[in-house]
């Protein structure tokens, strides 16, 4: 039996983390497969689509309410890599999406709270060229800004290195990742990032992945104060429509809801393109650059529930 899932794509019914699911083919019948499918999509078809998978984890306030915690310093993890390689060898420019830095950066310091960057090696980062496209931002006006920011702005071009930061982490009182096939390139097995993670999360602080970035969680040490979640990330077919026409080739690193779930986490993702966040108590996961505005509401939401003395707790699942 399968079923269709809120993006369209088929899944089974059974479990996917078995051997024979990592043999099968991903060659042109399954890419044909998928274009075919997005051209459905695109042009209209209504679908029959599961209901988004519940949160695993839910937050559980002190019985008597705790003085709410002051607004602190929240840490983002930015990617410097410049290029990546693809699969069939081929290098292309990449780096941090830049609506995915920098709409997430104004909603949390509008709200009040610091924003700290910080990337491998204190490099200053890197934006990737496909996020200057107009077809990501709302108006030219709005990725000017972005970019004056991210070329003039003190906190940005001097950065931390993760080093620093994982020994500063309790200065801080969450972390984002955005997203961006550089991610894949200096974060995605990047020990620090991942202690990092694995620290907030266990300290009940938010943590916030944001489209590519939820990637790292397939690299991390398992299990941690992370595992088995339910999450959401670039869908098959964002990652396809991606390698088909922006990149010319797949990434090296693919099919990431996949393996999402092959490492135990539960993976929802919506109909390409659209608005897609999910909350699982203080981890907070995106699927594509136009999530973002539902992004930085859930994690504002996380983070107001964490200085209010909120913690984790395990939800019963049928």
């Amino acid at each position: 039996m399968q079923r269709t899932t809120r993006d369209g794509e088929r899944r089974s019914m059974e479990s996917t983390r078995g051997p024979e699911r990592r043999g099968e083919p991903r060659g042109a019948a399954r890419k044909a497969a998928l274009l075919a499918g997005l051209a459905v999509l695109l042009g209209g078809s209504a679908l029959v689509a599961c209901a988004a998978a519940p949160p695993r984890l839910h937050p559980v306030f002190p019985e008597r309410p705790a003085a709410e915690k002051p607004r602190g310093k929240i840490l983002f993890v930015l990617s410097a890599a410049r290029e990546q390689t693809l699969g069939d060898s081929s290098k292309r420019a990449t780096g941090t999406f830049l609506g995915e830095l920098y709409e997430p950066y104004l909603a949390l310091t509008g709200a009040g709270h610091e924003v700290v960057f910080a990337t491998d090696g204190g490099a200053v980062p890197a934006i990737d060229p496909e996020s200057l496209d107009e077809k990501y931002w709302e108006d030219g006006a709005q990725r000017a800004r972005a970019q004056r920011f991210v070329e003039r702005a003190p906190q940005v071009r001097a950065p931390l290195s993760l080093e620093q930061a994982r020994a500063a982490a309790d200065a801080f009182d969450g972390i984002v990742v955005p997203g961006g096939q550089g991610v894949m390139v200096d974060l995605l097995d990047n020990a620090d990032l991942h202690a990092l993670l694995a620290h907030f999360a266990a300290k009940h602080q938010p943590v916030g992945l944001i489209c590519h970035a939820p990637a790292v969680l397939t690299r991390m040490r398992q299990p941690n104060p992370l595992s088995r979640r339910t999450v959401t990330s670039v869908s098959s077919f964002e990652e396809l429509y991606i390698e088909t026409f922006v990149m010319g080739a797949e990434a090296q690193v693919r099919d990431i809801g996949e393996q999402l779930e092959e490492h135990g986490y539960e993976h929802d993702a919506a109909f390409p393109g659209s608005a897609h966040a999910l909350r699982d108590c203080n981890l907070v996961t995106s699927q594509n650059p136009f999530s973002t505005g539902r992004f930085s509401a859930l994690y504002l939401e996380a983070l107001a529930d964490y200085r209010r003395g909120a913690r984790c707790a395990r939800r019963e699942r049928p």
